[in-house]
């Protein structure tokens, strides 16, 4: 399996700055189009993009092997093999072909000798969506076994429904989880910016001035910040960098972390701010007022997070990648 996959011995390290040259000068090494670009990200080594094949990948510092960030569905069938996996950049293109199925044959020159019902291969069809197969992937194997086109694209159809019905569940799942540490986010950023006297500039927010008989009084929340806070940091929230987010860019499915070093590992930062949330689905919290990080978020898990600029409670499915966040939770499934 090794040398199938053309792994070095040892686990390189990425470049951290590639120059744009390379782009200009370099072929894709999955397709070799000439369409590359060089993404420069904070907190993250740079990666090369290809806009035809749309694979992303890092380089090796100093030698010959590429890691891939994001492989598209066209090359769905070597996410196993191939994903955030080091393999020698000349040989990617030999991998790919090999790992491509082969074309379904038509119907009219090899009849099938034992084709399914609708039932039958719908209900083939939602045990391998359920074993984590995607609709469109489903729908190749159903014509490769012998499916007709008009089968396969009805239950494509009917898979894509029941996808997106999961999706929904997994949100509202998600916010019932995570509601609660998001408002205690909320919370104590805005009890930061109370305390720092800045309500009365804050993008959206109406300027007042409280009542005499009614103080801001949020003590609690203003010490449980500042327990977050390094001795002689003094964040400013008016001043964080914007949030942004890239999708379909990040970590391969993964098992939910059982130790704060290995969240961090995974999903970026620095272990001292994250922190397990004990309840009964698993997921993981980060909080950390003075220095906006990059996290990552694997495919299958979801991240609940507020953007710096407008302090919405946002979500993104993984997998993903969302730069400059100060305050999230990542659920595990």
């Amino acid at each position: 399996m090794q040398n199938h996959r053309s792994e070095p011995p040892f686990t390189p390290l990425p470049k951290w700055d590639i120059p744009d040259s390379w782009a200009q000068n370099g072929r894709c090494p999955a397709c070799g189009s000439p369409s590359l670009k060089v993404a420069h990200l904070p907190d993250m080594a740079d990666y090369l993009s290809c806009s035809a094949c749309e694979i992303s990948f890092e380089v090796e510092n100093g030698g010959r092997y590429i890691r891939l960030k994001h492989i598209p569905d066209a090359l769905e069938f070597i996410d196993g093999v191939l994903s955030r996996r080091w393999v020698e950049a000349s040989k990617l293109a030999g991998v790919i072909a090999s790992r491509r199925p082969a074309a379904p044959q038509k119907a009219e020159s090899s009849p099938p000798s034992s084709s399914l019902t609708d039932e039958e291969a719908w209900n083939r069809a939602l045990k391998m969506y359920r074993l984590g197969n995607s609709p469109k992937m489903i729908q190749l194997m159903l014509l490769q076994s012998g499916q007709t086109q008009q089968q396969a694209d009805a239950i494509f159809l009917r898979l894509k429904k029941v996808a997106d019905e999961d999706a929904l569940r997994q949100n509202k799942k998600f916010w019932a989880v995570a509601g609660i540490s998001m408002a205690v986010m909320t919370l104590l950023a805005f009890a930061w910016l109370a305390a720092s006297g800045r309500f009365a500039v804050m993008a959206g927010l109406v300027t007042a001035t409280p009542e005499p008989t009614q103080p801001l009084n949020q003590p609690s929340a203003i010490g449980m910040l500042l327990k977050l806070i390094p001795a002689g940091s003094r964040p400013d929230l008016m001043n964080l960098p914007e949030t942004t987010v890239e999708k379909n860019k990040g970590p391969a499915p993964a098992a939910c972390p059982a130790t704060p070093e290995t969240a961090a590992s995974l999903f970026g930062g620095d272990p001292a701010f994250w922190k397990r949330d004990m309840n009964q689905f698993p997921s993981w919290q980060m909080i950390n007022p003075a220095d906006s990080i990059t996290v990552k978020v694997p495919k299958g898990m979801t991240a609940g997070y507020l953007d710096n600029k407008s302090f919405q409670a946002l979500s993104v499915h993984g997998p993903a990648t969302v730069h400059n966040v100060n305050f999230v939770v990542i659920t595990c499934d």
